[in-house]
């Protein structure tokens, strides 16, 4: 889990940074390595609080969010809460094993974009391009 904030860091600089509200810590350490690999800076939280404080008050460039956040609730009110406090314009992935109609029905109405878990890592990272409209 990233902690540190994004001092040093500019738009200018070209890379981009990603949000991940993820209660599962396991594999956010993972994710930094796989982000990283990918040229992309991972800002990783368990909690919409711990997040915007790991944003440091920047915008990230896309928040990814896990549809059941454990304890910590579910993503559509979590994810709600953060984009309040930086930007209602980021762009969002929601993802979830929960492919229900219901489910997919709500993270589709809110204006996000819905990835069914499991999904293989290239699958996230052409999401995340193909939402920013950057080439693959």
């Amino acid at each position: 889990m990233t902690d540190a904030p994004l001092a040093g860091r500019s738009a200018s600089s070209g890379t981009l940074t990603v949000a991940l509200l993820e209660d599962d810590m396991v594999l956010c350490l993972c994710m930094e390595t796989l982000f990283e690999d990918w040229g992309m800076l991972l800002v990783s939280a368990p909690t919409p609080a711990a997040l915007l404080d790991a944003l440091n008050g920047e915008a990230p460039d896309v928040l990814v969010a896990d549809f059941h956040l454990g304890r910590h609730g579910k993503a559509p009110e979590s994810v709600r809460a953060v984009l309040m406090k930086i930007s209602p314009a980021v762009p969002v992935i929601i993802t979830t094993g929960d492919e229900s109609a219901a489910t997919q029905a709500e993270i589709r109405g809110a204006g996000w974009h819905f990835l069914p878990k499991p999904y293989d890592p290239e699958s996230l990272r052409t999401l995340i391009l193909t939402v920013l409209g950057r080439a693959i």
